[in-house]
């Protein structure tokens, strides 16, 4: 198998999504959000939980890859990564890849386990759940949106913080989630950028996503929440003095969402979940000075 076809295969495009809540997490516990102390940050531990979450990640497309050319539900070449249906891989050859992946995210677990095990064993058994789970049963349902906020918004981000820091109140968890709010909303919108996309030919092999059970306005109106719903995150927070007057650089982001938003492209939603959590996660970086 070509390592080119085996990259498509991945969906590396969408690779933001958990490389970004692993940097927001890490940064958080580092700078001390979140009741963390004075923060901490062990270096080994952020390459583990990077590395596992980008593994599992790609095991997660691949394998929902899978399940969807399995069931008649991608057909066409535009369809998931196109190596399915576009007969570069053979069904058989994706699950195995997806297996392989998935055993190096376990194997990064593995290694997790006594930095944190509390924290690792959850998100592990989570994570896992949410990836096949959701992709063999539950895509049918509508459930796909609350599973990857559930997964690669709140799981990664409190997983990636979690590894780094011995204890954590159930106040500092709740915050946790708070500053995970906006890199939630953006990784929706790149499941529901692919949903709006595919509404068709999901209706018709009776897949139930919230673009195909909303009216087509209002699942675009409900996109643009996702999209611009995190600047007004960091408008209300650096307002409240929740988050540091720095926060306002993910306003540079702004073009970035505005075309997104035009465009209605799942790869421009990635890219934009990046460049703005790439800004989001910097601000937080840096000493917080707030108004």
């Amino acid at each position: 198998m070509k390592p080119a076809v085996l990259w498509r295969a991945t969906r590396a495009y969408a690779l933001p999504a958990s490389v970004v809540p692993v940097l927001l997490g890490t940064v958080l516990a580092a700078r001390g959000y979140g009741a963390a102390g004075d923060g901490r940050f062990n270096a080994v531990t952020f390459i583990l939980v990077l590395l596992g979450a980008v593994l599992a990640h790609f095991g997660a497309n691949v394998i929902n890859d899978y399940f969807d050319f399995a069931k008649g539900v991608d057909t066409r070449p535009e369809h998931g990564s196109g190596v399915l249906t576009g007969g570069q891989m053979t069904a058989t050859q994706a699950l195995n890849f997806s297996l392989i992946l998935f055993a190096g995210a376990a194997l990064c677990g593995v290694a997790l386990l006594p930095f944190r095990a509390s924290v690792v064993v959850p998100l592990m058994v989570v994570g896992l759940a949410c990836a096949i789970l959701y992709s063999a049963f539950l895509k049918k349902y509508a459930l796909g949106d609350p599973l990857i906020v559930l997964a690669f918004g709140l799981g990664l981000t409190v997983g990636a913080y979690g590894v780094q820091t011995p204890t954590v109140s159930l106040r500092g968890w709740l915050l946790l989630a708070l500053y995970s709010l906006p890199i939630c909303l953006l990784v929706d919108a790149i499941l529901h950028a692919n949903n709006l996309r595919d509404a068709r030919d999901d209706r018709a092999a009776n897949v139930r996503t919230l673009a195909t059970l909303l009216p087509r306005k209002v699942g675009e109106a409900w996109q643009h929440f996702l999209l611009f719903g995190p600047l007004v995150f960091v408008a209300l927070g650096v307002v409240t003095r929740f988050l540091p007057l720095w926060s306002l650089a993910t306003f540079l982001s702004l073009p970035f969402l505005i075309g997104a938003a035009r465009s209605g492209s799942v790869q421009r939603t990635a890219q934009t979940h990046f460049v703005f959590g790439l800004l989001y996660t910097i601000s937080l970086l840096f000493p917080p000075v707030f108004l």
